[in-house]
């Protein structure tokens, strides 16, 4: 108890030191802190004063950029055909979809569905034809019947023949036949009233292409291809007209047809209507998609915000218009063009910016600058949440005047906290030393007090047992006496040990040298084990290598070395317990292992093994006895001899210490 109390005791003054050092290191620290963020914030803040017009002036403009997006959208008109506005939002606004919806959430654009191709029914004009096209799979009688149609006075019978004469012709074989009869419809004149027969048009245009491709380029099909993919190109999106050609849908299928056709055997030269085909097609299929996800008319409007379409994150804009609400997607290339103000702005002046929207993306400017913002401001209305930051190009030039005088500061702080943390660190190891010292002490009692009691209470029951008589016969007794005696033989080398150690410490340990040869040091060694290793079955191998040179050393301290040496190998080895002992020459050096097959050792312990009183287990239910004396004892005669010894360990794979002693003195004498 009076041990515990004296470590909290210490424990309180290492607490109080402790806390002496923190509070006004932490003190100064905070101080220096306040400093350092204040000399900042005035740096901050002449900063933002100088530019706060530039940023106006940045944001002035991206608005004016708005505006034409803006105004393309207050152009669309409810009757009005809604390509003339998706063109010029995709061309020249770079926009990726529109959708237009009435108050009543009814769809202006995109619309579905749309004309069908004239039937092929029992009682149609087209009924005997198909089925012989169709049906009996009879070409050439399916092809005379389509021709007896041609002429017609209803276009939509004679368009749709002469689609039907061609697809007969071509199964026949007759490419160059088929392809005359499919232009007589697919460069016919489109009646943009009539979706019906736009539709019969558009579909022979699509045939024509296909015919064309299966037949092979030449002069005269490279031109009717060009031919065609003008006309499809003039129709598709056009801006023309009160409605559209044909529904959205269908119009997208398509174009997506003519792109698809682009790519066979033959050339088209005008790069900048296929460009803007891609364009506008992408645009329609993004807007049916919208269409179906995104309600138009709720929301904020005139504002960008940002939504997830097709599982891809995009920006839209919704702009309230007189009976409709246009809501418009914008592309990547989009926002950037309506933020080129900031651009504008800030190109060729010694600062740079990034634009991050409301959930903190980034948008536009520089993705990664260096260094720290030195100012951030807020973007107009029409982007809510949306902020800038202001870098300066290289690092902040202000914030380096500002370095300076902060690095005095920090030189000073620094200086103050280290003389106290060097002052701390000298109480700190000296109190530290006198803890560790005393829990070493307190250890080394509790121990001590472990070993002494065990032997002695063995003792104790086995002497009892044999004066009280409770013995089966005089071999009995005679067994528990020779028990008796190997703990008083364990005893007595436990206070051998510690008187040893007593006088290392007080430096009174003598030694008394002599030439004396090795084998018979080993020897002595083995008699003391001899009967603890056959007690505890212990397969014990010596290898005395022949002719071994006399040493100068005290006989009975090496014994001492080799017999706590092999007591530590029995001990720390559980089963099947083999020791080894060599004596050997290496180097000048006369050398003893001794070596186990035991648990072995890691490396974090090999450097503390030869401490006093340092032991691997230090438990009191620890397996092996023992108070962690033995090596330090080996450690010290050994060094006093001036030699070395040294240890090869991994846990589960043994252990073998080496103790080497020098042959010859050449002036180093052992301690007298």
């Amino acid at each position: 108890m009076a041990a515990f109390i004296t470590k909290r005791s210490q424990l309180q003054w290492l607490a109080l030191l402790a806390v002496a050092v923190a509070l006004p290191t932490a003190s100064l620290l905070w101080f220096m802190s306040r400093v350092i963020a204040n000399e900042r914030l005035v740096v901050q803040q002449k900063l933002a004063v100088l530019y706060q017009d530039k940023l106006a002036d940045a944001s002035a403009k991206t608005m004016s950029r708005l505006q034409g997006p803006l105004s393309a959208l207050e152009e669309i008109k409810p009757a009005a055909n809604p390509y003339a506005a998706l063109r010029r939002l995709v061309l020249e606004y770079h926009f990726r979809g529109l959708v237009l919806a009435a108050d009543d959430d009814t769809l202006i654009y995109p619309q579905l569905g749309g004309a069908t191709l004239p039937g092929a029914s029992a009682d149609s004009p087209f009924g005997a034809a198909s089925r012989e096209e169709f049906a009996h799979q009879d070409y050439s009688t399916a092809a005379d019947l389509y021709d007896s149609l041609l002429g017609d006075a209803d276009p939509h019978i004679a368009l749709a023949a002469a689609v039907g004469k061609s697809r007969c012709l071509s199964r026949l074989g007759r490419l160059d036949a088929a392809l005359a009869a499919c232009c007589q419809a697919a460069l016919a004149p489109l009646r943009r009233e009539d979706p019906s027969l736009c539709l019969t048009v558009e579909n022979a245009r699509l045939l024509l292409l296909s015919l064309l491709r299966q037949a092979g380029p030449n002069p005269a099909r490279a031109n009717l291809f060009q031919q065609t993919i003008d006309a499809l190109v003039a129709d598709l999106f056009s801006p023309s007209g009160d409605k559209p050609l044909l529904s959205a849908n269908q119009n997208l299928f398509i174009a997506q047809k003519t792109l698809e056709a682009l790519h066979g055997p033959f050339l088209y030269h005008d790069e900048r209507a296929v460009t803007a085909l891609q364009k506008l097609t992408a645009a329609e299929e993004l807007s049916i998609a919208a269409a179906e996800t995104l309600t138009p008319a709720a929301g904020a409007t005139d504002v960008i915000f940002k939504t997830t379409l097709e599982q891809k994150t995009m920006y839209g804009l919704r702009r309230r218009l007189r009976s409709t609400t246009a809501l418009a997607l914008l592309s990547d290339e989009a926002v950037a063009d309506v933020l080129a103000g900031f651009r504008d702005v800030f190109t060729g002046t010694e600062s740079t910016y990034r634009i991050l929207d409301a959930s903190g993306e980034f948008v536009a400017g520089v993705a990664q600058p260096r260094g720290n913002p030195f100012t951030v401001a807020m973007l107009p209305a029409a982007f809510p949440g949306w902020k800038v930051e202001l870098y300066f190009q290289g690092g902040d030039v202000f914030e380096k005047a500002a370095q300076r005088q902060i690095a005095v500061y920090i030189w000073t702080g620094g200086l103050v906290i280290l003389l106290v943390l060097i002052a701390a660190g000298l109480a700190t190891r000296a109190v530290s030393r006198q803890i560790r010292l005393n829990s070493m002490k307190n250890d080394f009692i509790a121990t001590v007090s472990h070993e002494l009691k065990t032997p002695l209470a063995s003792m104790r029951v086995l002497v009892d047992t044999v004066l009280e008589g409770h013995v089966r016969d005089e071999a009995q007794a005679k067994e528990y006496l020779r028990m008796s005696a190997r703990e008083n033989e364990r005893l007595s080398r436990m206070i051998d040990n510690f008187l040893t150690f007593s006088r290392m410490e007080r430096n009174k340990k003598v030694f008394n040298l002599a030439n004396v040869s090795p084998a018979s040091m080993a020897e002595a060694a083995l008699d003391s084990v001899r009967a603890k290793f056959a007690a505890q079955n212990c397969r014990l191998t010596v290898e005395i290598a022949q002719s071994l040179p006399a040493i100068p050393a005290d006989h009975d301290a090496i014994v001492t070395v080799l017999v706590n040496l092999l007591d530590n190998a029995c001990k720390y080895t559980t089963q099947d317990k083999q020791i080894t002992l060599k004596v050997f020459t290496r180097d000048d050096a006369l050398c003893f292992a001794v070596g186990d097959n035991g648990i072995g050792l890691a490396r974090r312990h090999l450097r503390k093994i030869f401490d006093s009183f340092y032991q691997v287990d230090s438990s009191l239910a620890r397996q092996a006895e023992g108070c962690g004396l033995g090596l330090s004892i080996v450690k010290f005669i050994v060094d006093a001899h001036h030699g070395r010894v040294t240890v090869e360990s991994k846990p589960g794979a043994g252990s073998v210490f080496t103790v080497c002693l020098p042959l010859n003195k050449h002036g180093n004498h052992p301690h007298h």
